[in-house]
Parts: structure tokens; sequence; C-alpha cells
């Protein structure tokens, strides 16, 4: 399987790291599960980390993907959608899908950068969040 989706910070922000290979099934299955780990999260909003920095392939047909994969996105609880990636084709097809959706998104090379700015948009986080980052 190329994912995992797990808690970063329980009943708050959700962790989905992405790896190798990823077919059109493990996208959807993957959106899926993350639209699941949102609506058993804590209200208000409950926070999404996607990191596709060892990331190799992945569908990219925009009408697919934003019927299909996105289920996630449509989530009443979804807060920031904070995308780990340096990669070009990665960052232009996740800016399209989130610009559909208007989600709140940012886009960081590092996950250390985009904690650093999860933390500076909800304050109730910021101590557990500051805490998780590397020196």
């Amino acid at each position: 399987m190329g994912y995992n989706i797990s808690w970063y910070i329980p009943g708050r922000v959700v962790q989905a790291v992405f790896m190798d290979t990823i077919s059109l099934e493990e996208a959807e299955s993957a959106s899926a599960k993350t639209a699941q780990f949102i609506q058993e999260g804590e209200p208000p909003l409950v926070h999404l980390i996607a990191d596709t920095t060892n990331l190799d392939r992945f569908p990219t047909n925009l009408n697919i993907l934003n019927r299909s994969a996105s289920k996630h996105l449509w989530q009443p609880k979804l807060g920031w959608t904070i995308v780990i990636s340096t990669n070009s084709t990665t960052r232009f097809i996740t800016g399209i899908i989130t610009q559909v959706a208007r989600v709140r998104f940012r886009m960081f090379p590092t996950l250390d950068e985009g904690l650093r700015f999860l933390a500076d948009q909800d304050a109730t986080l910021r101590d557990q969040i500051l805490n998780t980052i590397t020196a």
C-alpha cells in the first residue's frame, strides 16, 4: 500500500503519508479513510497534513481525481489542508483540486514549515504542534 493515514495529533490533525506509486483505487481509498478520520475528529476543525515527499507516481486525471479521490475535501469539519511537496506536478494538481473545492490550503517543501504555519493558524494546537517540531 502506498499510503498511511493516522492521527498526528489525536482528534485534531490527520497525517496522510504517500509513498512510491499510488493507483486511482488507492487514492480513492486514502481519501475515504481521511474523510472518516475527519468525521470522527473533534470540533470545531480537523486539519490535514498530506506528505507527498516520497511519492513517485500518482493518477493525474484531474476530473477523475476531483470526482473520486477528493471525498475528504468536502467534509464540514475540515480545517487547513497542508501539503508537503517539492514535486511540481504534485503541487500543480493539488493546487487546482483544492481551489475547486475551496478549502483552506497551503503547500510547503518541508513538514516543519507546514507545521509552523498550522501552529500560527490554530492557537488551540500551537503548543502541541511546536512540541513535535524537530529543532
